[in-house]
């Protein structure tokens, strides 16, 4: 990315972060600091040692010893407001993003999640968020003011000591910092590599939790802890390469400005041999470019923490702009009650190259009920998705009520279809709020005659809690097949028009396909029509 580039997308960056008032109060804070650390009072310290003292004014040492303790006593409380400032300001930004980022993956495009990985989403929620919150609180902060414009100021009043030994100097530390600009095009393809490592790790990691009984199970426990091991050093290796390229241009930096101090001594000594300076004026610059060292090997210092902020806030707008999901609300509602669906000629495929669904044809009439048999990947579960508008046709037409079902909006379309799906979505909390869930408004009673109805009210009953059972926190007492009821319970509670039942009855046991069985009954009653897809 070229700097011009580079530069506009660091302003997309501020406008994005928001906080303006707090970082111009930041700003002013530690401009603050720096001018009372720089300026004031060294100049307070030299009015005590070069005029009170020699002239032995003890009311004018007093006043003066009065005033440095008074700006010091400011310089420190302005030190750790500053300091105090910038730790709420990247919390608050970390914060912001990743509700962000949780928001902006409930609108994209169900195809996104095809195409990454978790290991893709765990890096920006954790790693990429923390460090695009420590772009402008933190590193952008110590390496432009706290560094940079120290620098600058240093390097002023070292031009006015002398202009000329002054130029030199500063002539190092440009040609130091255009070397160090060659390194850091290395620094970012490090970091970049990097990023796709733990990403990798991130995969691994969470596919042992998520798979944690298969792993068991098929005996490849140490199989996937090797995996991870080889992972992890690959990861080791590439950090261990990122720092011999920190090393080696923080070393051919330190080379090339230390021929500063000889400069100081050289120029300067032939001047104090003409009578143009004095040995005050040497040590004073000597001093001086001491400090512009110390911090312009700040600046230099976070360069690597800013190209990982920067490219971490790079990726995490890049996620924000994505494509979403047509706006729920958007086109026509849906308000009269769906009494026909129809797929004409309907072909999709999720990778564009294979067709799942081709030239697919289906009518429902009102009260009809359909069973969709197929062996698995012959597209049952891609027809349903379809209706949902998880995708969309890449060609033919889905009518409800005889008009294309995409002048209607998704969130009119979606609350009209109850959908049970094979793995049961347990949500945090009690049996009642897994219903309330779906219908905030529904009573304890009726939820009671619903589970009544799907004859589960004895067992949970029978629950520690009845129906006050934290079911999220103790997921082993219910069996599958009882779990499942809680997804028709749902269903009940939300009274769709259309019901589609996706291999809700796959690997239960007699006991549990015959409650599956009543359950499908209750929720069928009074419904125009049923998919079911088993």
């Amino acid at each position: 990315m070229r700097w011009k580039d580079k530069w506009k997308q660091f302003n997309k960056m501020y406008e994005d972060v928001g906080y303006h008032n707090r970082f111009i109060a930041l700003f002013v804070l530690i401009i603050g600091t720096v001018v009372i650390e720089i300026i004031t009072i060294p100049f307070i310290v030299e009015e005590i040692l070069d005029v009170e003292i020699p002239q032995h004014n003890l009311q004018g040492l007093a006043i003066f010893v009065g005033i440095y303790i008074f700006i010091l006593a400011i310089q420190c409380y302005m030190v750790l407001e500053h300091c105090k400032m910038r730790c709420h300001l990247s919390r608050w930004i970390r914060r912001d993003l990743r509700n962000r980022i949780f928001e902006k993956l409930q609108k994209v495009k169900a195809k996104f999640f095809d195409e990454n990985e978790s290991g893709f989403i765990l890096q920006f929620l954790q790693d990429d968020t923390q460090n695009a919150g420590e772009l402008f609180p933190i590193t952008s902060t110590e390496m432009f003011v706290m560094g940079l414009i120290r620098f600058s100021i240093i390097a002023i009043f070292l031009m006015f000591v002398n202009l000329e030994i002054g130029l030199i100097i500063l002539s190092l530390y440009v040609i130091g910092f255009f070397v160090t600009l060659v390194f850091n095009r290395r620094t970012v393809a490090k970091i970049k590599e990097i990023r796709k490592m733990n990403m990798a790790i991130y995969t691994s990691i969470n596919e042992g939790i998520q798979n944690f009984l298969a792993i068991k199970t098929l005996g490849i426990v140490n199989q996937k802890i090797r995996d991870l091991e080889n992972k992890l050093e690959e990861y080791n290796d590439q950090n261990s390469k990122l720092e011999k390229v920190i090393s080696t241009y923080n070393g051919i930096f330190s080379f090339i400005t230390s021929f500063s101090i000889l400069a100081v001594i050289y120029f300067g000594g032939m001047d104090v041999w003409q009578g143009v300076m004095t040995y005050a004026e040497i040590m004073l610059m000597i001093d001086y470019s001491g400090e512009l060292a110390f911090n312009f090997n700040w600046f230099i210092g976070h360069l690597t923490d800013f190209n990982q902020s920067f490219f971490a806030y790079s990726k995490i707008l890049e996620l924000l702009e994505k494509t979403e999901e047509e706006d729920l609300k958007k086109g026509e509602k849906l308000t009269e009650k769906i009494t026909s669906i129809e797929y004409h000629k309907v072909s999709f495929s999720y990778n564009n190259t294979q067709k799942h669904i081709k030239n697919f044809s289906l009518q429902v009439a009102e009260n009809e009920k359909i069973a969709l048999v197929g062996k698995t990947g012959s597209g049952k579960t891609t027809v349903t998705n379809l209706l949902e508008r998880l995708y969309e046709p890449q060609q033919g037409e889905i009518r409800i009520n005889g008009k294309d079902y995409r002048e209607y909006s998704i969130a009119s379309i979606r609350d009209k279809i109850g959908y049970i799906m094979q793995e049961v979505q347990i949500v945090p909390n009690t049996i009642v709020d897994n219903i309330k869930y779906v219908n905030s408004k529904i009573t304890k009673d009726e939820i009671v005659d619903i589970f009544k109805k799907l004859k589960m009210h004895e067992k949970i009953m029978s629950l520690p809690k009845d129906y006050r059972t934290n079911i999220y926190e103790n997921p082993d007492l219910l069996s599958t097949g009882e779990r499942q009821m809680i997804s028709f319970a749902r269903i009940m509670a939300m009274e769709p028009d259309v019901v589609i039942l996706d291999e809700v009855t796959s690997s239960l046991s007699w006991g549990n396909e015959e409650l599956i069985k009543n359950a499908m009954e209750q929720v069928t009653e009074r419904k125009d029509y049923l998919y079911d897809c088993s």
